[in-house]
């Protein structure tokens, strides 16, 4: 075996390798989704608790958000989540259609957006690895 069959050996393995963990990764991704829900997006007010927080309310500020139904919700906002906010005097605030008392500051969840990355890194092995067996061949023929 020459090494340009070996190598298109490995490029082959690695395709399937990369396009299939897609596919799988791909629907655990939207699995994952439909579990997730759907969220409603709307703005939100930061306050300052009078008190400081204390030790079950977390730190001494919430967010709070009105619902389409005229709701008011509210809940404790990490400095974590402050910090990571891009406008801290009006955010934008996504609260779950389901159960409104749940919201977040971004759209999809963390591992929604850690199953798509890795989605992407997967199926671009599939085809580089394709790209590269393909070149091999035609590398493979000039060169005999």
């Amino acid at each position: 075996m020459d090494p340009h069959d070996l190598l298109g050996l490995v490029f082959e393995v690695f395709t399937w390798i990369g396009f299939g963990s897609a596919v799988v990764v791909l629907l655990v991704m939207l699995i994952a989704r439909a579990a997730d829900g759907s969220w409603v997006e709307t703005h939100g007010v930061i306050v300052d608790l009078p008190d400081g927080g204390d030790v079950d309310r977390g730190p001494g500020r919430e967010v709070r958000w009105m619902t389409e139904a005229a709701e008011l919700y509210s809940r404790p906002v990490t400095d974590a989540e402050f910090d990571a906010l891009r406008d801290p005097e009006e955010p934008n605030v996504f609260y779950a259609r389901r159960e409104p008392s749940r919201a977040r500051f971004r759209r999809t969840a963390d591992h929604t957006r850690a199953l798509r990355l890795l989605f992407g890194v997967t199926f671009g092995i599939g085809v580089v690895c394709s790209i590269a067996s393909i070149v091999l061949l035609f590398v493979a023929d000039t060169g005999a």
